[in-house]
């Protein structure tokens, strides 16, 4: 990475070969510790930094960004899954459809009083949970031992409506 800095190669370098020596060289070694370990939390900073700005909201790499920061609390394995909802029952009827009327099986005529274009999808007891969202997030079950229930949810919630589309509704689903 381009952040990464060899301290122990710097520290030989910048040390005079007359004032040289294993003890000298190791002691300002230590002497720099500090300064390694914040070089070393601001290239780990830095990528992930760098991972979130190329984030988008396709499935593909919205579910490897999910399974990256959140499979350290997966029970068993497994793998966040992003699926679409899917729509119950057929589109009876379009309006740019070019088929003549009467091939065609309207939900209503114009001679009825209903509103002019109006289509019946599915009945009510065909709506399901999946079916009243845009899409679903399948997430394995967790380890309560290092986070709670409610707190993987939310810090879910929060990735998930960061990078969603505004228009998109989900709901979060545990898979058995």
């Amino acid at each position: 990475m381009r952040y990464r800095i060899n301290f122990d190669k710097t520290i030989n370098q910048l040390v005079p070969y007359y004032l040289g020596g294993r003890r000298l060289i190791l002691y300002l070694q230590a002497l720099i510790r500090p300064l390694q370990q914040a070089n070393e939390s601001f290239v780990e900073y830095a990528k992930e930094t760098r991972i979130e700005a190329a984030m988008t909201s396709q499935i593909i790499k919205f579910e490897w960004y999910l399974n990256r920061k959140f499979s350290k609390y997966f029970v068993n394995g497994g793998r966040i899954v992003i699926k679409n909802s899917e729509q119950p029952g057929t589109p009876i009827w379009h309006e740019s459809a070019n088929i003549a009327q009467s091939d065609n099986m309207l939900v209503h005529t114009e001679s009825e009083a209903t509103e002019p274009h109006q289509l019946i999808l599915y009945r009510s007891d065909e709506q399901t949970d999946e079916s009243s969202v845009s899409f679903f997030v399948a997430t394995p079950r967790i380890d309560t031992k290092l986070i709670s229930e409610s707190k993987y949810i939310a810090m879910l919630k929060y990735v998930i409506d960061k990078y969603r589309l505004a228009n998109k509704t989900y709901i979060i689903k545990y898979e058995s």
